[in-house]
């Protein structure tokens, strides 16, 4: 499982559609403190083929246990 992040609400409604419709299972949640206080909304996705898929507002992406595989600049 992997926690993603997002700059903004629209981004992270965008990222869910994009999965969506390649067939990827995602589920939308209230973003870890842990991780980040960026925009609220995270995406948890369940197969490493999801990680392949970027948008713009790409905040960051973590592991199940919170550690950071991509942190945008």
């Amino acid at each position: 499982m992997y926690i993603v992040t997002f700059h903004t609400q629209s981004a992270a409604f965008m990222y869910k559609r994009l999965l969506e419709q390649n067939g990827l299972r995602v589920e939308l949640m209230p973003t870890p403190r842990k991780i980040s206080s960026s925009c609220g909304i995270a995406a948890r996705i369940f197969e490493e083929e999801a990680l392949k898929y970027s948008i713009d507002d790409l905040d960051g992406i973590y592991d199940e246990e919170f550690q950071v595989l991509f942190k945008s600049v």
